[in-house]
């Protein structure tokens, strides 16, 4: 058990308020709990629903990984990424921190709530383009693909990619 403090200072928090439900943090000295097995439920989306998150062709360097997450990336860092569906942007985390765990690993990221109660994140961004808030639509411009180690915001990464990443149901890219 961790006081709250430590758990804020530990992921790069300002405060307590950052926290949401659904994030994903690091507990300092934490200890995993035993779980009981349960089934898992997924809201089913048709493959169309989410478009690539970068541009033609689509390439994926990472499969299923990480939280129901895919890396993709065409190599470059600086390239645009893309809402790979409409909806609203939660949070916006950004840091000038070169650390491995900067946000539990993820970097810079970008969280958004889709109409269908999806949550997508987008992670280890070199810029984001949009605020929380935001509408945001399909295919709009969201920020600029990062991750080259040793980067302020690069978090977990091993090149220039995004970390995209599907909460509330099955990743459509995963196959």
């Amino acid at each position: 058990k961790a006081k709250a403090e430590e758990i804020v200072s530990f992921n790069g928090l300002s405060s307590e308020a950052d926290i949401l439900i659904g994030d994903i943090l690091i507990i300092p000295n934490g200890k995993m709990p035993v779980t009981t097995q349960y089934a898992r439920t997924w809201v089913p989306l048709s493959r169309s629903y989410f478009m690539c998150p970068i541009s033609s062709p689509c390439r994926i360097t990472q499969g299923l990984h990480w939280y129901n997450a895919i890396d993709f990336s065409h190599g470059k860092c600086g390239e645009s990424i893309y809402a790979a569906a409409g909806g609203q942007v939660l949070r916006v985390n950004l840091t000038r921190s070169t650390s491995r765990w900067a946000f539990a690993g993820a970097g810079n990221h970008i969280t958004i709530l889709h109409p269908n109660g999806v949550v997508t994140m987008y992670g280890h961004i070199a810029t984001s383009l949009v605020s929380p808030g935001d509408t945001v639509y399909q295919g709009q411009t969201i920020a600029l693909v990062g991750g080259m180690p040793g980067t302020a915001g690069a978090g977990m990464s091993t090149g220039c990619h995004v970390h995209f990443s599907v909460r509330g149901s099955s990743n459509p890219f995963r196959f």
